[in-house]
């Protein structure tokens, strides 16, 4: 089973005075959701970022089964709050661009291509332009772009933060679906509490000052939704409404008033 660690990660910017974030452990499986919240400035999208390769900690390791990580690779795929999607080419050239850079044939990329936006409810839309695509539209091709890649991790780094609120609940149920169907471990930034909870199978809770990892929260919300429970039944549970209570005194204990 795959196996994402970041043991005892510290960062530590040129010019700053105290580390971004400072020994923070996190570790994600195949199967888990591992989910980031904190207040700004907690460290948050730079330890993602280390996860992913493209910051090398100043002190502890991130590794993938033992092995270390020193660059971003096709076991780590990443999705920005901004779909950073190619604006020249089709929604069907975005998802099989990785598949052309290893030279996968057109027809086959396209086969892959087609099926993977099918699977983000995108079927019928592999030709349209990206300028002709919503927001939500553009983040499933993002996912979709993602996918291609067959990784056993998914990054995600507040990928539905600039979406409509109605959007935004729309996409929480298919990250989940995807997250389901395809067995991979997820590790994901956002601001969201509830959608943190919703999502999650691990909330993990950074503070500021500097960032490290304060405390981390067991969930089994996404688990439910994936074994058949409505969001609204999930959403209405007084347990959710307990767990929300304690994760956002978490969140908040210490900030002034």
């Amino acid at each position: 089973m795959p196996h994402l660690s970041l043991e005892h990660v510290s960062v530590q910017y040129d010019g700053q005075p105290q580390p971004a974030v400072t020994n923070a452990s996190v570790s994600v499986q195949s199967g888990e959701f591992v989910v980031l919240v904190g207040r700004s400035g907690c460290g948050k999208t730079t330890l993602l970022n280390t996860a992913a390769g493209l910051i090398a900690p100043t002190g502890g390791r991130v590794a993938v089964d033992g092995m270390p990580v020193t660059a971003p690779g096709a076991d780590r795929a990443m999705v920005f709050q901004n779909d950073a999607l190619f604006p020249w080419l089709s929604a069907r050239e975005n998802v099989g661009f990785a598949l052309k850079l290893r030279g996968v044939p057109l027809k086959e990329r396209d086969a892959v291509a087609e099926r993977l936006l099918a699977l983000v409810k995108l079927d019928g839309f592999g030709s349209k332009s990206v300028w002709e695509l919503s927001g939500g539209m553009r983040q499933r091709v993002g996912l979709a772009r993602a996918l291609a890649a067959e990784p056993a991790f998914l990054l995600m780094d507040e990928p539905l933060g600039a979406l409509d609120a109605l959007t935004r609940e729309r996409m929480q149920t298919l990250l989940l679906d995807l997250w389901a169907a395809n067995d991979l471990g997820v590790l994901m930034v956002t601001h969201g509490i509830d959608e943190a909870l919703l999502l999650a199978t691990r909330v993990v809770v950074l503070a500021p000052g500097p960032g490290r990892i304060v405390h981390q929260i067991d969930a089994n919300f996404g688990r439910r939704y994936a074994a058949g429970e409505t969001v609204p039944a999930i959403k209405g549970d007084p347990a959710f409404a307990l767990a929300r209570a304690e994760l956002e005194d978490w969140i908040f204990e210490g900030e002034a008033a």
